[in-house]
This record gives C-alpha cells, structure tokens and sequence, in this order.
C-alpha cells in the first residue's frame, strides 16, 4: 500500500507541506498531535489509550525502556493518517461497502507519508504503515509471520484490544472478557481469532490484562445474575488456560517456518534446519535489551543453549528472531 506523489490524497499532501515548514521533528510531531486532537478526538483519544496498552505491553516483554518508550510514542499516532480519511467514512454508523473499507484501509499508507519526514524516527512511519498486519498474512499489506516489525505486532494486539473495548458510533464497547475471548478464538484464517496475532505476545498480553485489569477481577462478576456470572468465570478461566498454554500448539505442522520455536513468554529461537531434519546453526537470538546473538557456530550454540538453562532471565519475553 504505497502511497506516491501522484496518488497522494490532497489533505495528506498540505498536512506534510504544512510540517515541512517547521524547523525539526518535536515540532513537526507537535503540529501532527494538535491537529489530531483538534479534527479527529476521538482517533486522538484511541491512539492514547493504544499507547499505553503498547507500553504495558512492551514492558511485560522487557524491552528495555529506550525501546519501550520509542514504541508508546510511535504508537501515539499511529492512527495519524485517519485525519486524510472523509468523515463519512470514519463515523459510519453501519458497515462499509467495498469501496468505503478500501479507502479506510489507505489510513495506513496515508499516515506512513505523514510520518516519513525530514527528522521523523524510521519507526513511527513503519507502525503507521504495518498496525494492520496479521501474523498469519491476511493484514493490509500482506506480511506474515515474522515478517511483521516487531514493534508493528506489539502495537496490533494493542490497537485491537482498545478497538473492541471503547465505544463507537457505530457500535457498544465489548467487555474486557469478551474481547480477549474473540482475540483468542480458534478461528481458521482468514476469520479473526488467535491467528491473526503473535502467538506469544498475544498470550503474555492475555495474561497481563488478567494480572491488571479490575474488572477482570474474580469479585466484579459479584453483581451479575447467576447465569452470567458463571458464563463470566467459564470465559475467564479459558483466558487463563490460553495464557498458560503453549503457543507452537496453534499451528499445524509446515505452518511455520522451518525450526521457528515459540514461547508462552514471548520468546523465540529459530535455526537453520539441515537436508537431514537436524538443527544446525543457530540464526539469531535478540535480547530483551537489543543484543543480537547471531549466525553463531555450533560450540557457541551449544554454550548459549546451555547457559539458557542455567540462567532462566536469559529467556525473557523479549527474546525474538532475526533473520
């Protein structure tokens, strides 16, 4: 979904214009951020309540604070590029036609030009462009697995959480239960559910909204009627068996990429699979603090799985691959 300089929507292209005429990034951001809060309130008061669950998130995978902050603040205005998209569109009360959704998806595109000036961080153009990806590849443009930024999948779970739990013109907020529980669904792609998001993120995301949320707490279902409140608490314990649950469980084999291995935590490791099916080098493995462990030989394989059981921190939730 690219957006060039012949295509560019009107507004898109005045509201860059208008940021170039400033003397650096704070100020451009700044400029963004007002225009946002004063033309589109409630996409300013979603990106805020998206950010700071992609901060929560972040920080349950151990990002280290630098990165964790980089995302909350990209994830501000990752909505940015809905200031080009016509009112008719965003505040539809029923659903889109073909044509109305096409132009809602160019969001994306649109706010990845906004965010592709002078001075602006490479990360926030990338959230605005890849929020709507789908780990298993039916997103706006089509990137899979992980092929998706890291950042973009932390910011997805996120964005679709604090979609489904507001209120909307068009629509009631969902419970906290109810909307994990659809996030969570087995569903086949392209239906949405489980697949559309990184397993493991995902199921430390789940864990944490029921480790923090007080409404997800055993003692607010105590107003509900009978037959609610044990709907409520079947829905809550399915939340807490998928969180605890293995996240390679998800997929059939072939489904993922050769020697890919997930983790509950967050964490993964992928290596090099040999003609024979036997593992062989290890790629990489990234750190929650951005060190990159990568294309290692064999010993050095051998001594960092090692030392991966004897030191447990070693595999943290922000370990991820790199190819």
């Amino acid at each position: 979904m690219h957006v060039t300089t012949e295509t560019r929507h009107p507004g898109v292209q005045a509201l860059i214009d208008a940021a170039a005429q400033l003397p650096g990034w704070l100020h451009r951001h700044a400029y963004y951020s007002r225009q946002e809060a004063a033309r589109r309130p409630e996409v300013a008061e979603h990106a805020y309540a998206v950010a700071l669950y992609t901060w929560d998130l972040a920080s349950a995978l151990r990002f280290d604070h630098e990165a964790a902050y980089e995302i909350h603040e990209a994830a501000r205005l990752h909505d940015i590029g809905k200031l080009s998209v016509d009112d008719a569109i965003l505040y539809k009360p029923g659903r889109l036609t073909p044509s109305e959704s096409a132009e809602m998806k160019l969001h994306a595109a649109y706010g990845y030009a906004l965010l592709s000036v002078d001075g602006a961080p490479p990360l926030f153009a990338e959230i605005a462009k890849f929020h709507h990806e789908r780990y298993d590849g039916f997103g706006y443009n089509g990137l899979k697995g992980e092929g998706i930024p890291v950042e973009a999948r932390v910011v997805q779970i996120a964005d679709v959480y604090e979609a489904l739990t507001a209120k909307r013109p068009y629509k009631d907020p969902m419970r906290p239960e109810d909307a994990l529980t659809s996030m969570i669904a087995d569903v086949p792609s392209p239906g949405f559910g489980r697949r559309s998001f990184d397993p493991g993120y995902l199921r430390v995301f789940v864990r944490l909204r029921l480790e923090t949320d007080p409404e997800l707490a055993d003692g607010h279902s105590a107003n509900m009627d009978f037959a609610d409140r044990i709907e409520r608490i079947e829905r809550i314990r399915a939340l807490r068996d998928f969180a605890a649950s293995d996240p390679m469980l998800d997929y059939a084999p072939g489904e993922l990429p050769d020697g890919l291995v997930l983790k509950g935590s967050g964490a993964r490791l992928l290596y090099r699979v040999e003609a024979d099916g036997a593992r062989g080098d290890l790629l990489a493995v990234v750190r929650a603090n951005g060190t990159i462990l990568s294309d290692m030989p064999r010993d050095a394989v051998r001594s960092a799985l090692a030392a991966r059981r004897e030191e447990p921190e070693y595999d943290g939730p922000g370990m991820r691959a790199a190819y």
